[in-house]
């Protein structure tokens, strides 16, 4: 990496390369759905939508801008015009946990049994739509005190007035074909991504995996330096081990993990583990809880 790319990569400026980003994939993905025939545009869309969500985590982390209310604000307002219809700002609240107690989560543990229904359980539970939809209800209730039910509630009605939107402009399919990419997205790469970032063979000394991918996924796959400092930016994040798993274990280890359910969930992640921050100045410690 040259010293004028190392300079720019460390300054303020650098964080439009995540805003131009996230515009550029926004505009393809409505794009394909505006002008391609949807049996075209389903899986670049599927692929973007993943992307999108994958820019959306940095916001999250509360990198992008100096105050989180405003990297909050760009979440709320992709969980409504994406609609999300507030999952999004569950999935904020989870994954933030998720950082904070990694692989030690009270919920982690789980009874394997080898009956063919407890088999089926598994797999259904392990679909993160599943595990969303599963808990909407409680968190507009209250019961998920972390997840802010007013920015549960604004996404939610935004989302409705996006249907409306594209209905009044006489693009009622643009509205659908959004949730069927949605779904697909939250069923498929998602819940694929989740299996092979933190669990592995019995006695594997990680706490995180990293993996090669097919499709840039905006360095998230250089997941170990994401978790021992999360405020550092995607296109700062760099390799950990010498030999990151290969591509293809990017279906093997759900297979492992939901079907076969030889691999497990990988070790905590302790004090030791974690990397000097080095984040901008200003920027917050990536909690945003």
């Amino acid at each position: 990496m040259s010293a004028t790319l190392d300079r720019f990569l460390n300054s303020r400026f650098a964080a439009c390369l995540t805003h131009a980003s996230l515009a550029a994939m926004t505009v393809a993905y409505f794009a394909a759905l505006l002008y391609l025939p949807f049996w075209i545009a389903f899986v670049p869309g599927v692929i973007l939508a993943h992307r999108i969500g994958t820019l959306l985590h940095e916001y999250m982390h509360g990198i992008p801008f100096r105050r989180y209310r405003d990297n909050h604000a760009v979440v709320t307002l992709f969980d409504g015009g994406m609609l999300m219809f507030g999952t999004l700002e569950m999935f904020r609240v989870s994954h933030l946990l998720h950082h904070r107690w990694l692989n030690n989560e009270p919920d982690s543990a789980r009874e394997k049994s080898d009956t063919l229904g407890r088999r089926t359980t598994d797999v259904i539970a392990g679909l993160q739509l599943v595990q969303y939809l599963a808990r909407f209800p409680g968190a507009i209730r209250g019961a998920q005190p972390q997840v802010r039910r007013k920015r549960l509630l604004i996404s939610a009605m935004l989302s409705v007035a996006t249907i409306w939107a594209w209905t009044a402009v006489g693009r009622p399919d643009v509205a659908w074909k959004m949730i069927i990419i949605t779904l697909a997205t939250m069923l498929v790469p998602v819940s694929l991504r989740s299996a092979i970032e933190h669990h592995d063979a019995p006695g594997h000394p990680h706490f995180a995996n990293e993996y090669r991918v097919w499709i840039p996924l905006f360095n998230l796959n250089r997941h170990i330096h994401h978790h021992e400092d999360p405020t550092i930016p995607w296109y700062r994040l760099q390799w950990r081990t010498e030999r990151p798993l290969s591509r293809s274990h990017y279906v093997s280890h759900w297979i492992h993990v939901y079907v076969k359910r030889d691999f497990v969930l990988m070790r905590a992640m302790d004090a030791s583990d974690a990397a000097p921050r080095t984040a901008r100045p200003g920027s917050r410690d990536g909690s945003g809880l």
